[in-house]
């Protein structure tokens, strides 16, 4: 006949739960901050290129459409606000975002 682990099995258990929890805990706040370090390295470099191409930006219309869909793939709208950095940056706001919806 098999024994059942006692206490000392139980408590071994436990340590080892515990111990894996804590790893996974540790794996998950190094991968959160890696990501939030790559995503601060992209914005830095999405800003410098759109300071770069702000002229064409603002007169191509077909290229602003390419920075856009660039922009919305990865989640940052620069036509969301006449009053946020985008704005600020590329000299765009609402009068812009409405027309551009009006070409899709």
């Amino acid at each position: 006949m098999r024994r059942r682990p006692g206490i000392g099995g139980l408590q071994t258990a436990a340590a080892v739960r515990d111990h894996y929890r804590l790893l996974g805990e540790n794996v998950a706040k190094l991968r959160t901050d890696l990501m939030k370090e790559q995503l601060s390295t992209f914005r830095s470099q999405l800003e410098d290129f759109a300071r770069k191409h702000k002229n064409d930006i603002k007169k191509n219309p077909v290229f602003r459409s390419q920075f856009h869909e660039m922009c919305a793939k990865v989640g940052v709208d620069p036509l969301a606000s006449n009053k946020g950095f985008w704005a600020e940056l590329l000299g765009i706001g609402d009068f812009y975002y409405e027309h551009g919806n009006d070409l899709v």
